[in-house]
């Protein structure tokens, strides 16, 4: 049987009278570049990864964090080549499941799709639990006032369902402003740093050195670094809402990558000045993760300076959350209406929003948060660090498995129409790249997620045994259901997609039909 996708078979439009107008309808395209590009930043946004990451790279890493942040920008910039030329021809929903599936094989793709679902929901689960603790620690640094953490924790993960259930739009353009404030909060930084103490000062060039990679630990600063692109399936996740997903989702991939890195590697740079190269690893010890950037912002921006970092560091979560419900809503959205996980997750409501998969993941992120700190946990720090682990081997995972899928996808097509250079040699050369990340973050596993008891090693094999798992289901649909089967990734559009699933919906209401006459 072959795993190229289906064809759409003729123009009909889909029939309500036939099927439900949850299997068939198609989303509003409304998202342009810059909208596509803080969806993608929004995953991970700047001034969320300089308060919560880059002070991880710096403690156990060391000074070779910024040369991470870098090589890590680098690598997911030769990903980015051969990504964007699999996004110029599919933006049906679904993204590295689709790539996947085309280039090697229906049964991998999900497989490819059981890893993002792993994955992508215990990131979201480790976003709500930051949650509640964010909002705490800014109302007492803000007022001075101890709330407690649990009646903190639902109210902005209820206010990040109202504005995952509205038009995709209302969130880009909340999270448009958010990001250019953090933005304009960390350049002000770092341009304060630079105007006090100089620009050699402020930007040694030992940084940026490879002597410096003798200090500290550079695999640990570049798993820290490296986890800050993990939001990249974001930009096809959302081709099937974007106006002309062909030059918009390319120019807001290489746009985010630009912005992120730029920022990125210009804050942690100039911070890295203020701690000193050689003592970095035991001031931000001393002085305290979140707590050595929050002293720099004071003694360089002053009191206002920092009102104003605590108010972006809980704008910064909420941005998160926001754009991992939006994104994970819609991967499950996708998933479901392939029939490869339960159809109630493919519905959508009348903004074109998935409000099911939505309202589901709504409620796991409150109720599994809740249930650790019922039973005397820390949802903080031993659900988040654990959470985002498991959800950074996944993505990880997932970006080597695209990668390789480009290269499979494009040999299947007659040599007079690929590029070699971009749809080849540089997606082969990604793919390596990425694989050698993923070991990196395999071997350090327990830094991501800041546990050593030995049942933690046990969570990248979850992540493994899903892709497994998932190819069996995929042979298994090709043997119990092959209607469902050949319908898998097929279609180069979303209402190209909407089309083949409404054929093969009214087939088989059709045979019902039959059956019962």
């Amino acid at each position: 049987m072959s795993d190229q996708p289906t064809q759409v078979s003729n123009g009909t439009q889909p029939s309500t009278s036939t099927v439900s107008i949850d299997q068939t309808r198609v989303a509003k395209r409304t998202l342009g570049t810059w909208q596509i590009i803080v969806l993608i930043i929004g995953a991970m946004t700047p001034l969320a990864v300089i308060v919560g990451t880059a002070p991880l790279g710096f403690a156990f890493g060391g000074p070779s964090t910024v040369l991470a942040f870098l090589i890590a920008g680098i690598v997911i910039g030769i990903f980015c080549i051969g990504y964007v030329q699999m996004v110029r021809r599919i933006d049906r929903p679904g993204a590295f499941y689709n790539y996947i599936a085309r280039g090697l094989g229906r049964p991998a793709g999900v497989g490819g799709a059981m890893v993002g679902t792993i994955g992508y929901l215990f990131g979201f689960l480790g976003a709500a639990a930051i949650q509640g603790f964010t909002l705490q620690e800014s109302i007492i640094a803000l007022t001075g006032v101890e709330v407690p953490w649990v009646l903190l924790h639902v109210i902005p993960l209820l206010l990040v369902g109202f504005l995952i259930y509205r038009r995709i739009d209302i969130s880009a353009m909340l999270i448009s402003i958010i990001v250019a404030f953090e933005v304009v909060l960390l350049l002000a930084l770092s341009f304060a740093i630079i105007a006090r103490d100089g620009i050699a000062n402020a930007l040694p060039l030992e940084v940026i050195s490879p002597d410096v990679f003798s200090i500290g630990s550079w695999t640990v600063a570049f798993i820290f670094a490296f986890l800050c692109f993990q939001g990249y399936e974001a930009g096809a996740l959302y081709a099937p809402e974007a106006k002309n997903p062909g030059k918009t989702v390319p120019r807001a991939l290489y746009g985010a990558l630009a912005i992120i890195v730029v920022v990125l590697v210009l804050t942690t740079w100039t911070l890295t000045s203020v701690s000193g190269i050689e003592t970095q690893m035991d001031v931000v010890l001393e002085q305290g993760l979140s707590g050595f950037i929050f002293a720099t912002v004071g003694e360089y921006l002053g009191t206002f300076g920092l009102v104003l970092f605590s108010i972006g560091s809980l704008l910064a979560q909420l941005a998160v959350m926001i754009t991992i419900g939006n994104f994970m809503s819609r991967y499950l959205n996708g998933l479901a209406r392939d029939s490869i996980l339960p159809s109630y997750l493919g519905r959508l409501n009348k903004h074109g929003a998935p409000y099911a998969a939505q309202f589901t993941l709504i409620g796991i992120g409150i109720f599994v948060p809740l249930l650790v700190w019922a039973f005397g946990g820390d949802p903080y720090t031993q659900v988040s660090t654990i959470a985002f682990g498991v959800g950074a081997i996944a993505a990880t995972l997932l970006q080597a498995l695209a990668s390789i899928s480009v290269v499979g996808y494009f040999l299947k097509q007659p040599a007079a129409q690929r590029s070699l250079w971009k749809q080849i040699i540089i997606p082969s050369i990604a793919s390596v790249l990425l694989i050698a990340a993923l070991a990196i973050e395999l071997a350090g596993f327990s830094w991501i997620t800041g546990v050593e008891a030995g049942w933690t090693v046990l969570l990248p094999i979850l992540v493994f045994a899903m892709l497994v798992f998932g190819i069996g289901f995929g042979y298994w649909l090709r043997k119990n259901r092959p209607e469902v089967y050949q319908d898998l990734a097929a279609g180069d559009s979303a209402e190209e997609a909407a089309a083949i699933r409404t054929d093969r919906l009214m087939t088989q209401a059709a045979a019902r039909e039959q059956k019962k006459q």
